[in-house]
């Protein structure tokens, strides 16, 4: 009797789970139905008239170059050098000064850099700036020194994000 009323009991659970779940293939679905992005703009999101690009839609920043862009990335070069190029100030105000325009990754080998190691006393020219023609988030800085050409690589993550410091470095002579 106790296993014909445990039985009884399984299989109305049974029961009452496959009636709520109903038939497979027979219900609309009621929420929204997932879509699957390709990589390619649809049509609707270039001809909205809303102001926006087809880039919102994957989360890639709407980044263009134009003169400010090259205005401030200029200014921060230049500002970076002037702060790196002092080889008899402190190490730990020689970072300080440095560390806000720095990309966390090369912030973390910076702090390593004995300023009193670093060769330049004089910036004589630059920076000159150059950017891969599709690439305005990314540029090289060139300057002159007395201790020959210097290169500095900086990057933004957006628009109105800042220009910060990825790599500062002699440039190698080209033969």
């Amino acid at each position: 009797m106790r296993q014909h009323l445990a039985l009884t009991v399984v299989l109305a659970a049974a029961l009452s789970v496959s009636a709520c779940a109903g038939t497979p293939g027979t219900e609309p679905a009621t929420g929204p139905t997932p879509t699957l992005t390709t990589g390619q703009a649809s049509q609707d999101s270039h001809q909205t008239g809303d102001g926006h690009g087809s880039d919102e839609h994957y989360g890639i920043p709407e980044v263009t170059w134009d003169a400010a862009a090259e205005k401030s990335v200029k200014d921060t070069a230049a500002k970076v050098m002037g702060l790196f190029a002092r080889p008899d100030v402190p190490e730990t105000t020689w970072f300080a000064d440095l560390a806000p325009h720095l990309a966390p990754e090369y912030a973390e080998d910076a702090k390593y850099i004995d300023p009193a190691r670093v060769p330049i006393r004089k910036i004589t020219d630059g920076p000159a700036i150059s950017r891969d023609a599709g690439n305005p988030m990314t540029v090289t800085a060139t300057f002159s020194t007395d201790a020959g050409r210097w290169r500095m690589l900086l990057h933004r993550s957006g628009q109105q994000q800042p220009w910060l410091v990825t790599a500062i470095s002699p440039q190698e002579p080209t033969p």
